[in-house]
């Protein structure tokens, strides 16, 4: 096998391998090698070669051949000769075979270059140096192919009123006075040396960071965490991502509607049920006949809260007195447990319907509904205080626990919530009612008696 000694230059390489070419040198005869010394044919005889009067390589190949050098791989040469010579000697037309070996070999490459080349122009960051009054712009860099040249047209138009420098480990690119050079690169412990500004781009990347586009598998796609290193503000990125949830909470929280503004501090009970028909958080409260506040005594041991009053609750103003209010107060009966001991509340306080042919007919509950009236269950549950805290349905869960929570994974489970330590999710009793079959129907009432019953006994535990 013959070996060539390369120093790694398009342009050597474009020359020697022109040579090679006239001289019918196959690609399998050669081993492309880069070295810092040494001619291209320190190990090559040609002379017996009869040299190829005419070599016609189309220029658009040339073009982009001379892009996929910059791939950081030493068996790029290789492929380029091997591409070239089937150009020459087999078909002029093999670059538009899309699913040859080679070529898409060739294209894989292509697209690595061009993808790290938008890396250099997206993530170099200049540090101002001052002396003599006069500034220059320095950037370190760790591109992973050998793009800077090929970055130069962009820099130069982009930043061609001031004198600055680019450097890599290998080599560097300076514009001074209108005048671009290239020159041998420096380490990174060399250019930590540099004077910057780097509080400045730390001050201005955490204003613009947004904690609701947060995805860390394509951050480090897109920007390998090799190259955090080079940009100052990836100091704050650890940091940044650990706020985002909190972040990203308080700006849903600023979006949405809320009650807050008509919820009195410090209030009673009965200070917050006069205010409840004053609130206008949502355009439930304008529809419905009146809104709906919890009853119960201040001292319950146990809270019930619902989704939000039906059309009985909305007509009389008072909680769980519907369909589903008589089933819940019969499993209370059975269980030995009194209205009058219990306080009754729901999530959404006013009753949330469309017409039917006439009749008002119930339509559940958005997030954005919950959200809206979740200061009123707040204040109400931060006055009782109860021992056990039970939501019935999802709606009711979600108001309590701030989040989506599934009800038949949760069903009576035992959680600890800011406002008990014993808070349960329990199906609603309406779900009781929409079973068609009688025995299915019957199945659920006992087993919700059972989860009632089942209360009782954590109640009287909790008293003892």
């Amino acid at each position: 096998m013959k070996i060539i000694i390369h120093d790694s230059t398009f342009d050597s390489w474009r020359t020697h391998a022109r040579s090679l070419l006239e001289e019918k040198i196959h690609f399998d005869d050669i081993v492309w090698q880069a070295s810092s010394g040494g001619s291209f044919f320190d190990h090559v005889d040609v002379s017996d070669r009869k040299k190829s009067s005419a070599l016609n390589i189309p220029r658009e190949f040339i073009e982009e051949a001379q892009f996929v050098s910059a791939f950081r791989d030493e068996s790029t040469w290789n492929l380029l000769y091997k591409l070239a010579y089937r150009i020459v000697y087999f078909d002029r037309n093999l670059m538009s075979m899309a699913l040859d070996n080679d070529v898409l070999d060739f294209q894989r490459r292509m697209k690595l270059v061009s993808r790290d080349l938008h890396k250099m122009k997206a993530f170099v960051r200049f540090r101002e140096i001052k002396k003599d009054d006069e500034s220059i712009y320095m950037a370190w860099h760790r591109p992973d192919h050998r793009v800077l040249k090929f970055s130069a047209p962009f820099f130069t138009d982009r930043f061609n009123g001031m004198n600055w420098a680019i450097f890599t480990e290998e080599e560097s690119m300076s514009w001074i006075n209108n005048k671009l050079e290239f020159g041998p690169g420096i380490s990174q412990r060399e250019a930590e040396a540099f004077d910057s500004t780097e509080e400045l781009w730390k001050t201005y990347y955490a204003s613009i960071f947004n904690p609701g586009r947060v995805k860390i598998k394509m951050m480090k796609s897109e920007l390998p965490v090799r190259h955090w290193k080079t940009l100052p503000e990836a100091e704050l990125i650890d940091q940044l991502i650990a706020e985002a949830p909190a972040r990203l909470d308080a700006f849903y929280e600023s979006q949405r509607p809320s009650a807050l503004q008509w919820v009195p501090k410090e209030a009673t009970l009965s200070e917050l049920r006069a205010a409840l028909p004053n609130c206008s958080a949502c355009v439930n409260c304008s529809r419905a006949t009146a809104p709906v506040f919890g009853e119960g005594p201040e001292t319950a041991r146990i809270v019930f809260v619902g989704e939000q009053p039906g059309n009985e609750e909305d007509l009389n103003g008072s909680p769980f007195i519907g369909p589903a209010g008589q089933l819940l107060m019969e499993a209370l009966e059975i269980a030995g447990i009194l209205r009058s001991e219990v306080y009754l509340t729901n999530a959404v306080k006013s009753f949330k319907w469309k017409d039917q042919n006439g009749f008002r007919k119930h339509v559940n509950p958005t997030a954005s509904d919950i959200a809206a009236c979740r200061p009123w269950l707040k204040s109400e549950l931060d006055i009782v205080r109860p021992h056990i805290l039970v939501c019935l349905g999802a709606s009711a869960a979600q108001s309590v626990f701030g989040k989506m929570m599934k009800v038949g994974d949760s069903h009576g489970k035992v959680f600890q919530t800011s406002f008990s330590d014993k808070t349960i999710i329990l199906s609603h009793p309406s779900a009781i009612l929409r079973m068609p079959n009688p025995e299915e129907k019957e199945r659920l009432f006992n087993q919700f008696v059972g989860d009632i019953v089942a209360l009782k006994d954590l109640s009287d535990q909790l008293i003892q």
